[in-house]
């Protein structure tokens, strides 16, 4: 079972961290990828705009603006071979130009255009002005919803920029020219470019190990559940065969032995067979209670109540001689409270009760009632053995006992402090413990006011 039970959470353990791997390798490659696409968008922006810039500083042919541009090329000049009008004073032409007009395709106008602002920029010897060109790329950025700002370098014998840069070479200038684009803040914007997948990504891996934690509190809690079912079984098994033993032994020396003749005898016999049988029957109605309290068949039936009244009677039930005592201090300001009395009733019964089981002798338990913000609280307190902290979130645990050397010959089912637990949530009470080794235990209960 152990073995199994390990290689279940090895197979748990490797599944999630894999999917935890896989998440972030996921996110860091969408991170990457939209950092490639935020670079190729700037970059293609910032050529752009360098050629509206371009255009903008040179006239162009009116020809490119026409419904069907074309474009008129100069291609050569022929001398002009009339000797009379070369001698002529009037003569105008030396020379006769050749030009040849193409027509411009819609698909390379753009190209051309690029070609020709560039081009213009040369002959007319027109430098790059960054901030001019500032508002080019402002425009061309907003076109690929890229907001980050950016501060704009031109720089002369330039390298070759590399792929990782925002830059865009401009040829046919005399000396190599770059222009860089900076941007400010970039990480910042490619997060919130991935904000949502991260996210989703995140909440994938808190799922996944929250699920597996859970998974392992469960399977542990239910083993542990077993076992105290087991040590339940076997405890209350052995708890009925001891009485039923015992009623075997005297019906026997009744019926045996002649014991139904002598009429002392006969008394002492009948008289501890009702102990044991009335101890058989409390122990029954108390499993049954407690679990009549857990299917909500018993609901809580609120009264006023002298609580103080009621711990004095309750613990005026058990069997303390002197020195043991039990110490009631009543600090509230009302004489009566609000509450169920039999509920109460069957709390301080379990809370007394282990209480003296776990005491040292002579027996010391006190009963405290204090005020409290919209309510009251409730205070039992022993000077016993105590309780060590591993098993103090436990304790509440229906079969839940606490094994030690100490303490395992201690008679009981491990159903008294679950069943308090259970009657003070019916009281809409929040009970708690504190407790050290050797220095005792002390159980409150708040109960609010409604």
């Amino acid at each position: 079972m152990r073995k199994r039970l390990k290689f279940t959470f090895f197979i748990a353990f490797l599944t999630v961290a894999m999917v935890i791997l896989f998440q972030v390798t996921w996110v860091y490659n969408s991170y990457k990828a939209s950092e490639r696409n935020f670079i190729t968008s700037a970059r293609f922006a910032l050529r752009r705009a360098i050629t509206s810039y371009q255009l903008q500083q040179n006239e162009l042919p009116t020809s490119l603006q026409y419904k069907e541009p074309t474009l008129t090329f100069f291609q050569s000049t022929i001398p002009n071979r009339d000797s009379i009008a070369l001698d002529t004073p009037k003569v105008i032409k030396r020379f006769n130009a050749k030009f040849t007009t193409v027509k411009v395709d819609e698909e390379n106008k753009d190209a051309l255009l690029e070609i020709l602002g560039r081009l213009l920029s040369q002959q007319m010897h027109t430098p790059l002005n960054p901030d001019s060109l500032n508002l080019f790329f402002k425009k061309e950025l907003l076109k690929e919803n890229i907001r980050v700002p950016f501060r704009l370098i031109v720089s002369t014998n330039a390298k070759v920029a590399t792929d990782h840069a925002i830059s865009v070479p401009v040829n046919f200038y005399r000396s190599p020219v770059i222009v860089q684009a900076i941007p400010k803040n970039q990480s910042l914007a490619l997060w919130r470019q991935n904000i949502i997948p991260a996210s989703v990504s995140l909440l994938l891996i808190l799922l996944s190990a929250g699920s597996l934690l859970i998974m392992g509190k469960m399977i542990i809690r239910q083993m542990r559940l077993n076992k105290f079912k087991n040590d339940f079984i076997n405890n209350i098994t052995h708890e009925l065969r001891t009485p039923i033993t015992i009623l075997k032994s005297s019906v026997d020396a009744l019926e045996t032995f002649g014991a139904a003749a002598d009429p002392e005898k006969l008394t002492r016999y009948l008289k501890t067979n009702g102990v044991i049988l009335n101890k058989m029957d409390q122990d029954i109605d108390r499993i049954l209670e407690i679990s009549k309290y857990e299917q909500g068949v018993i609901r809580a039936q609120l009264k006023r109540v002298d609580v103080a009244q009621l711990a004095r009677e309750v613990s005026n039930r058990f069997n303390l001689t002197l020195p043991d005592a039990v110490l009631i201090n009543y600090n509230l300001s009302q004489p009566m409270v609000n509450t169920d009395p039999f509920i109460l009733d069957s709390v301080f019964s379990n809370l007394i009760d282990n209480a003296i089981k776990y005491s040292n002798h002579p027996v010391h338990i006190e009963i405290n009632f204090q005020p409290i913000i919209n309510g009251w609280q409730l205070q039992v307190a022993d000077k016993g053995k105590g309780i060590a902290s591993f098993h103090l979130p436990f304790i509440f645990d229906k079969f839940y006992r606490v094994q030690t050397s100490d303490v395992h010959e201690v008679k009981g089912y491990g159903l008294g402090l679950s069943f308090v637990k259970e009657l003070a949530l019916i009281l809409d009470g929040e009970i708690s413990v504190a407790s050290k080794p050797d220095q005792g235990t002390t159980f409150t209960i708040r109960f609010y006011d409604k």
